[in-house]
């Protein structure tokens, strides 16, 4: 995650648990992953693409979050973040409308079921320019 300046959980306000969550600069954003799911985030342009994995129920979930969205979620920094002083923070969230995602299952996800998949086969796989 070298695009990512720090990660960890992020508690949302009205949450019943923390959710994974990764700072760009002084940007957060909740990515939605699972805690039994493999995650890849990296910057592509001028979105945060994120890359939920779980080998055991064979899917795979791209999400891309455009780095110029306004988070509208207040949260609290919980755990994980080393980089970063706890704080009340904004932040923009998986369940933001103006998320793009695209999920892999199936026979689908069978033939692209490789741990890691490169940023390009990604922006092919989704239809992302």
């Amino acid at each position: 995650m070298s695009d990512i300046d720090d990660d960890g959980k992020i508690w949302l306000r009205g949450s019943v648990r923390p959710e994974y969550g990764v700072r760009i600069g002084d940007r957060y954003f909740v990515t939605g992953k699972e805690d039994s799911e493999n995650s890849n985030c990296f910057i592509r342009q001028k979105y945060l693409v994120v890359d939920l994995h779980d080998p055991k129920k064979q899917y795979r979930i791209f999400r891309r979050f455009s780095l110029d969205l306004q988070p509208h979620f207040s949260g609290t920094l919980f755990n994980g973040f080393t980089k970063t002083r706890h704080a009340d923070i904004k932040v923009v969230t998986y369940k933001d409308k103006k998320v793009e995602q695209f999920v892999l299952e199936g026979e689908d996800y069978l033939l692209n079921s490789d741990s890691l998949i490169d940023p390009i086969q990604i922006m092919r796989l989704t239809g992302w320019k």
